[in-house]
């Protein structure tokens, strides 16, 4: 036994003949359910995984699938080839017990063996060393001595101490390099971080790594799978950051540099690639002259093997100096490239980074820990080799330093390199080369993203960080800003950003300032993270010094800017700027990339999701949703489980796992349970998904495309069922920009974050297990050991100071974690296992009982199979085979019974066709039969579903055998249960504890098994179901034609949320209203029905009634109905409790029927003859009602007793011909019965007029007094004047009508008071401050303004009152009050003082920043002001009278602004004397004048902005409000007396081109 367990360590030794237990296993009597990788020897590995069991180790260490035991197969000798083979018959014995030596050698090694385990001194220090270094198990100390000392106590051998294992690590660790290092900021924090040029040398240190790596990008036409074949690497990243050599036969080669090729022709490269596995490169070529070389400027490329000699040697062997022509000597100077004198004769790569840096939590449990932790990948490696955990590595993390901080060291590392490139051993090429290390792109969530772009965020005005979109809630609202919303904006660049960051600072060193800065972060979007405390400590240093103290007084403006400005130059130590908008190669705006898994799956998908869960539980079909997803069939799908109890019973809380799952099958639950317009969204939804999840572009300008068409339609369903989420979710937005990223970076999934969310796991394990004393430092040094011991294993290279040579691993150590899976495990270093195609899982062997003979395998000949009961017209085949459950395809899937699979057509070999799997048959004799595989041919409708739009198969075509190769994949299909009309009548048991519980669950009952749905929205092998579909199944369907009429009504809607949800809320109470109305109406209004009265409840003479009285009811006994009103009218009893006075009853109703309220009295013929009447009449009851309640609290208990009681008949009262608990009738049947009987119309008209003029209030002298008392004793306690407690006294004397009458004239006066402070609050509200700043701004930056403050308050005034309700929003019965369009003037003058102080702020900003023309002019043109040519020499104008104003002595300035306006009048003076009679000879020399100007600021301020700043504009691309205030511009009259002219000769009035 002991000899078997050492096989491992002894390769020599003859193997024992085998017993009947190891023969019962090997033929599969044995269940061995705890993993399928190999066994370490004997049965330790159990022992081991008892005593672990504790920490939960293995279970960290396998994957779930290597819990679970493989199907029995006949490939892998788990049974005999033959069924006729007898087995030999024998009982089960038990193994034997493992002695200590055999625990020692199979867990700790033994001395036996080969001991070249260099570097370790011993196979117990390695096994250890891996054992405490694997990422996926951590320990804490105790956990590790306890291991260790289990391990001696066995007997086990060279057991390290802990104190041992930690002084080897850390010896290797210097050995191998040690990339830690401490970092202090400059905020004082301190952290540690991992250098990455060492995390690179382990790159290059490893053989298999370093060969997969690509330093160069790959031009492979329009296919794009990898991230140097895209636009980035490929177009825009600059020479300088790319690789700048070559070697080629021992030669280097660099750019810039010329060339001497094979046919004899000059060349001189500015960027190398790979074109079809070969070094090519593009530049410039050179051609022979007699004046000597010239340079072509038009690039074309060359393969490197033309490369004959490099600079060097033509330097050798001609003059330098003299062998390009004058014009190209230029090019000479630059030669040599200055890496060639650094380099040394050294090789010069440039790999690629990705940068990831997040807020994790270092915590196990809830309680938010934030780390920011960042990690780096070598992104010159394949897509499939980033994804993996050991190519992910650790920077740094820190508790305490911000994100920005910790990028900060980044950027220093890396500019270190850039001058002095980093030395690192090259595995492949055993030599040395040099490494220049730059930053591709910085993936992450919206947040980080955006604060790595120093941008305000999400939440800002101005939201993305890649172009400008966005405005305030009014602008986003309207039509025109609602439709920039659903499209990408003028994109965002990095100049731009470090202008506006640099204006920020210059900013917050001007007095009083805080606003003007919040302002600036509010209308740019950024807000840069180092400025920001900079900005705070500036602004209140200027708040302090403008305040007075006991010992100084407070400064001067000038002086507090003179001081600021100070303080802002001695902080030039400190960072002041985001590191990120210097660096070489990066443009952040656009190498931020969307990332589909915060942007997509947690913004769209979620946001869709939350809707169509609403829908559904107002709609109360959740539970049958439940049941249709629990039904879905995940088959070709490659997902564990949908887990659809889950999903619906969490449904806020899911994660971004399962919104993949939904965009893929979420079409199919909902079909028939929403509307036709969120289940096409959901088929958008799922397109979006595939696109994005697509590896493989075949063609990346039309992918782009379909992807830019595909969001769009996303976004489109978005507008149309909720635009709210467009304005409150920007991350509909944001995906818009998905498509230039893909362009630029390759697929979506390579700058996808899931990879280090992942990670994070990783992370969190070595943060729980230091001891949080210093967490940034342990956790690196974690890291450090982790990626140390992985490299040394794995066999990567490392330099020993005591051979002075660079060496690797012993051939023991590498075989050891070859051969050993435990160990690859705990390493990560498994390598990924790859099914073989046509290998087939055989369906479970029949029940082995433990001392009876082990049963042998069925078998089947064909008259047996299932193909042969199906269809018996096939043709037999001859032979014998194992019924299998599964077969591998060829794209490595597993396909089951009834599992839909592609493959060849019979009739044509290069067509696919659809099958369905009937029975697989695994032959018994491999060697001389074959195997085969059933299916049944499915037929491909010619039409889309007509609800789900995908294409539609019927398994109704003949059976046919095909080979087990010939399948190509498997594909997701669902069944068509609208058609054939599916039901919720099954119910399954609930799976609990791994056994069936007596629980259940209601699934679809599927009536029809023949019609099935492809589903186009699956994400596995998507690309082979395009592929086998024809064209018109394949196109998506197209929803929207009339887009920009959707979004203009969209936004419409959206401006009338507001307005809707109020509407609901008056409509809500209205209907409250008339149900209480009803509600008293049918409790008889003769019982308190004016809430006169609180006593209790007594018998009324009518109908039951119920009293309400503090929340008491009591039901009442009807007296008889048949007494006359005159007989209770001449009672001298007071009223008894819950009886009304009827001077309060018939005043009130007389009230409300009176001729001036507009409603006649309520007889039947004069009753409203609709709804909308009836509704104003209970409204004026509800009136009147609270009227007299509020007068009358109560009724007094001591009322005289000559005021006389009626007991009222709610329904003759009211005028109602049908008892009060019924329906009302029609209204034809009303006025018949008031025609058949019209006296009691007028019977009940004069009971209710005839006596009212007799029972007023003030008849009864005592009631009055009693009113008069209560008012005052409620208007002292409300504390009212004196002169208010006498009004309201004297209110108490007047009747009913005349109080209604006082309350409306209130009312009027109300409504008056309101009136006169309407324009006071419409002035402050932002809506019309945002109008009147966009009118003004248009006239302010017309070109050809004639004057800046003469005359142009008043002219401007005067056009914004004649227009005041279209660009102001102020209704014209405003304008005409004197004193509210003067409140509105001085709104306009104080802008225009504000607008204009701005102007000159900016034109200060950009004399002392150098600001070239354009930039002046985009800091100019606000509010959405468009440049146009003229606004050059406008600008140039007033830049060039800023500099003469700033010369002139501070005496004799004066305005600044008069200033501008003499020089204007003097201009227009001049052309005038030149020209007194032309016109437009006059127009001409004004625009020579400013053509001169512009000259002269060019010259003066070097142009240096980018082509997007120079865009201009021509009328017809203006907006509305912008071109109309030029040409009224053009019409201000200005006093220029002396020369006779007025505005129209200032500037040439503008054409309608438009027109």
């Amino acid at each position: 036994m002991r000899s078997a367990l050492r096989t491992e360590d002894c390769e020599n030794t003859a193997a024992p003949p085998l017993t009947l237990d190891l023969q019962d296993a090997l033929s599969g009597g044995v269940d061995f359910s705890s993993h399928d990788w190999d066994s370490f020897d004997g049965v330790a590995e159990v022992t081991l995984e008892d005593i672990l069991s504790g920490a939960g180790l293995l279970e960290a260490v396998l994957d779930e699938d290597d819990e679970r035991p493989p199907p029995p197969s006949a490939d892998d000798g788990g049974w005999d080839s033959s069924p006729h083979d007898e087995l030999v018959d024998g009982l089960a014995y038990p193994p034997p017990i493992p002695t200590a030596e055999d625990i020692s050698a199979s867990f700790f090694g033994s001395v036996e063996g080969p001991q070249d385990i260099f570097p370790y001194p011993n196979r117990g220090m390695m096994k250890t060393n891996i054992l405490f270094s694997s990422a996926n198990i951590r320990f804490s100390r105790g956990q590790k001595e306890a291991i260790l000392a289990w391990g001696r106590d066995m007997g086990a051998r060279d057991v390290p101490s802990l104190y041992g294992l930690d002084k080897f690590q850390k010896e290797a660790l210097c050995a191998v390099g040690d990339p830690t290092e401490k970092v202090r900021a400059a905020s004082g924090n301190v952290f540690y971080m991992n250098s990455i040029h060492q995390a690179l040398a382990k790159d290059y240190a490893h053989v298999e790594r370093r060969q997969k790596m690509h330093l160069y990008p790959e031009f492979t036409g329009n296919q794009v799978t990898e991230i140097w074949q895209a636009a980035k690497m490929l177009v825009d990243a600059p020479d300088d950051v790319l690789t700048p050599m070559v070697r080629v036969r021992g030669q280097d080669y660099y750019v810039k540099e010329l060339v001497y090729c094979a046919d004899k022709s000059w060349f001189i490269p500015s960027r190398f690639f790979e074109f079809e596995g070969a070094l090519w490169a593009k530049g410039l070529p050179v051609m022979e002259s007699q004046t000597g070389l010239v340079v072509k400027e038009e690039y074309t490329a060359m393969p490197c093997s033309m490369f004959s000699q490099p600079w060097p040697e033509i330097e050798r062997r001609t003059n330098a100096g003299t062998l390009f022509e004058p014009g190209c000597a230029g090019y000479s100077r630059q030669m040599p490239h200055p890496d060639r004198l650094i380099a040394d004769g050294l090789e010069i790569e440039c790999p690629p980074l990705i940068v990831f840096i997040d807020d994790v939590s270092g915590n196990s449990s809830k309680q938010w820990n934030v780390h920011y932790s960042c990690y780096v990948s070598n992104a010159a490696l394949p897509r499939a080799e980033l994804e993996k955990a050991g190519n992910i590595r650790f920077v740094a993390t820190s508790p305490h330093a911000s994100p920005m901080e910790i990028i900060r060291a980044i950027c220093e590392e890396l500019r270190s390199g850039r001058a002095k490139p980093f030395k690192v051993w090259d595995a492949v090429k055993q030599r040395q080369v040099l490494i220049r290390p730059w930053i591709l792109l910085l993936p992450g969530d919206n947040p980080m993203q955006a604060e790595l772009c120093s941008h305000i965020g999400l939440k800002g005005n101005h939201f993305c960080r890649v172009c400008h979109v966005g405005g305030d809630h009014a602008y986003k609202t309207s039509n025109e800003g609602f439709a920039t919303l659903l499209s990408p904006g003028r994109p965002r660049t990095v100049p731009e950003t470090r202008e506006a960051v640099k204006s920020q600072l210059i900013m917050a060193t001007h007095a009083a300032s805080e606003k003007s800065v919040k302002s600036a972060i509010t209308l740019s979007g950024v807000k840069d993270s180092f400025a920001v405390p900079v900005l705070n400590q500036l602004i209140a240093k200027g708040k302090l010094l403008r305040k007075s103290t006991p010992t100084r007084l407070a400064l001067s403006p000038e002086a507090v800017n003179k001081a600021l400005f100070e303080e802002l130059m001695q902080k030039s130590s400190i960072p002041l700027r985001n590191p990120l908008l210097d660096m070489d190669g990066l443009d952040v705006h656009l190498d931020t990339p969307v990332e589909p898994l915060h942007t997509h799956l947690l913004g769209v998908v979620k946001y869709f999701w939350a809707q169509t869960v609403w829908t559904l539980e107002k709609q109360g079909r959740f539970s049958e949703f439940q049941a249709r997803l629990n039904s879905i069939s995940r088959t070709g799908l490659k997902i564990p489980n949908i887990m659809a109890d889950y999903m619906c019973r969490y449904r806020g809380a899911l994660i971004g796992k399962h919104f993949k799952t939904i965009s893929q099958v979420m079409a199919f639950a909902v079909c028939g349970l929403v509307d036709g317009t969120l289940q096409n969204a959901w088929l958008s939804i799922g397109h979006v998904t595939v696109l994005i999840w697509e590896t493989n572009i075949k063609d990346i300008k039309s992918f782009t495309q379909e992807l830019r068409k595909a969001i769009h339609e996303v976004v489109d369903f978005a507008a149309m069922l909720s635009p709210g989420l467009l304005t409150e979710k920007n991350k509909f937005h944001i995906l818009m920009h998905l498509p230039e990223h893909v362009q630029r970076f390759g697929p979506a999934l390579l700058f996808s974050t899931e990879r280090y969310e992942s990670f994070n796991h990783i992370f969190r394990l070595c943060s729980i297990h230091s001891n949080r004393q210093a967490p940034s430092r342990d956790i690196a040094a974690t890291f450090a050991n982790q990626e140390r011991c992985r490299h040394v294993l794995s066999g990567g290279y490392w330099y020993d100071t005591t051979k002075g040579d660079w060496v690797q691993a012993g051939a023991g150590a590498l075989r050891l974690v070859s051969n050993s899976r435990a160990d690859a495990h705990l390493l990560g270093l498994v390598p990924e296992k790859r099914p073989v195609p046509g290998h087939m899982s055989l369906n479970p062997p029949p029940p082995h009982q433990p001392g009876s003979p082990v049963p042998r395998r069925p078998y089947v000949r064909w008259l047996d199979t299932e193909a042969a009961r199906v269809q018996p017209s096939l043709p037999a085949i001859d032979g014998e085979w194992y019924q299998a459950q599964s077969v591998v395809t060829k794209a490595g899937d597993t396909a089951g019974i009834s599992s839909e699979i592609p493959t060849s057509s019979p009739h044509e070999q290069t067509e696919l066709v659809y099958a369905s799997v009937v029975e697989i048959l695994q032959t018994t004799s491999p060697g001389t039969m074959q195997s085969y595989v059933i299916v049944r041919e499915s037929v491909l409708g010619s039409h889309l579903h007509k609800h789900l739009n995908m294409p539609t198969i019927e398994r109704s075509g003949p059976l046919r055998v095909v080979h087990p190769k010939d399948i190509i994949c498997v594909i997701n299909v669902q069944h068509d249960c609208h058609f054939a009309k599916c039901s919720l009548s099954e119910t399954e048991n609930l799976r609990q504890e791994r056994e069936n519980s007596t629980r259940t669950r209601a699934v679809i009952k599927h009536s029809d098994m023949t019609h099935y749905v492809l589903n186009t929205v699956a994400l596995h092998n998507h690309a082979f179901l395009q592929q086998s579909l024809p064209p018109h199944l394949r196109a998506h369907p197209t929803f929207f034609t009339e887009r920009a009429l959707l979004h203009q009504r969209a936004a419409e809607c959206l401006r009338d949320t507001r307005l809707q949800k109020k509407l609901a809320r008056e409509a809500l109470i209205r209907r409250n209203a008339e149900a209480a109305l009803r509600a008293s109406v049918a409790n008889q209004l003769s019982v308190d029905p004016l809430g006169l009265t609180s006593a209790p409840a007594v018998d009324v003479t009518v109908v039951p009634s119920v009293i309400h009285d503090g929340g008491s009811q009591a039901a009442q006994e009807p007296a008889s109905s048949t007494e006359p009103l005159a007989e209770s009218a001449s009672c001298t009893q007071p009223p008894a409790p819950g009886q009304v006075p009827t001077e309060i009853l018939l005043s009130s109703l007389d009230a409300v029927y009176q001729p001036d309220s507009g409603l006649s009295n309520p007889t039947v013929t004069n009753a409203p003859r609709g709804p909308r009447q009836r509704r104003a009449v209970r409204r004026s009851c509800n009136a009147t009602a609270a009227v007299i309640a509020a007068e009358h609290p109560s009724w007094p208990s001591d009322a005289p007793r000559n005021v006389p009681t009626v007991t009222v008949d709610p329904a003759a009262d009211l005028g109602l011909d049908y008892p009060i608990g019924d329906p009302p009738p029609p209204l034809k049947r009303r006025r018949a019965r008031a025609q058949a009987d019209p006296t009691a119309a007028a019977t009940r008209e004069a009971e209710l007029h005839g006596v009212n003029s007799d029972l007023r209030p003030q008849n009864n002298k005592h009631l009055q007094a009693k009113y008069q008392s209560s008012a005052r004793e409620k208007g002292r306690k409300h504390a009212l004047s004196a002169g208010q407690i006498e009004e309201v006294t004297a209110f108490c004397e007047l009747s009913p009508i005349e109080m209604l009458i006082d309350i409306k004239i209130h009312c009027m006066r109300t409504d008056n008071d309101i009136l006169k402070r309407f324009m006071r609050i419409f002035t402050r509200h932002p809506d019309f401050l945002i109008r009147l700043r966009h009118a003004l701004a248009a006239a302010l930056l017309a070109p050809n303004i004639p004057a800046y403050v003469e005359g142009v308050t008043t002219q401007l005034t005067r056009h914004l009152e004649m227009n005041s309700e279209v660009l102001l929003g102020i209704p014209n019965a405003q304008r005409s009050d004197p004193a509210d369009w003067a409140l509105v003037k001085s709104v306009i003058a104080v802008e225009l003082t504000n607008m204009r102080s701005a102007m000159k702020l900016k034109l200060d900003a950009s004399i002392k920043n150098q600001q070239d023309i354009y930039e002046l002019t985009t800091a100019l043109m606000i509010y959405d002001m468009k440049a146009k040519k003229e606004h050059w020499g406008r600008f140039a104008f007033l830049r060039q009278c800023t500099l003469v104003y700033d010369r002139m002595p501070a005496k004799k300035r004066g305005d600044f602004w008069k200033h501008i306006d003499n020089s204007l009048r003097e201009v227009r003076k001049s052309a005038a004397e030149e020209h007194p009679t032309n016109m437009v000879s006059r127009k001409l020399h004004q625009s020579m004048f400013l053509a001169h100007l512009l000259e002269l600021d060019i010259n003066k301020f070097t142009l240096k902005s980018g082509s997007l700043s120079r865009a201009v504009y021509k009328n017809d691309a203006l907006t509305e409000l912008q071109y109309s205030t030029e040409k009224l511009v053009s019409t201000f009259t200005v006093d220029d007396s002396p020369v006779g002219v007025n505005a129209q000769s200032a500037a040439a009035e503008p054409t309608d081109e438009r027109e």
